[in-house]
């Protein structure tokens, strides 16, 4: 099982997920929002992230600045706005409770 099908499994209504490496994914049946923590790899992939947590590190934001942008973005998404990752119908292939066969 992966740690997101527990954490939706367990009663989590929304999930904010960070990746450095461009995970492409998404989890059904609650929103997703993709955090990037890098701003080469939210240029790389826009389309499918929803923050460039990088600006931190490029020197353009301060970590309360984008706490309150995430959390902004939180409840934005709760409000009814769609999830970049909802917008591609990604989930359907991520929510696995058990994994059929060998795992790596």
């Amino acid at each position: 099982m992966n740690i997101e099908t527990g954490m939706i499994g367990g009663g989590a209504n929304m999930i904010c997920f960070t990746t450095g490496r461009g995970s492409v994914c998404g989890f059904k049946p609650v929103p997703t929002i993709k955090l990037s923590s890098n701003s080469e790899l939210y240029r790389h992939m826009c389309e499918d992230i929803d923050l460039n947590c990088g600006l931190i590190i490029d020197g353009k934001a301060s970590i309360e600045e984008m706490g309150e942008t995430i959390f902004g973005l939180i409840l934005e998404i709760a409000s009814g706005k769609k999830s970049k990752s909802e917008n591609f119908g990604f989930g359907d292939n991520e929510f696995v409770p058990w994994h059929k066969g060998a795992v790596m």
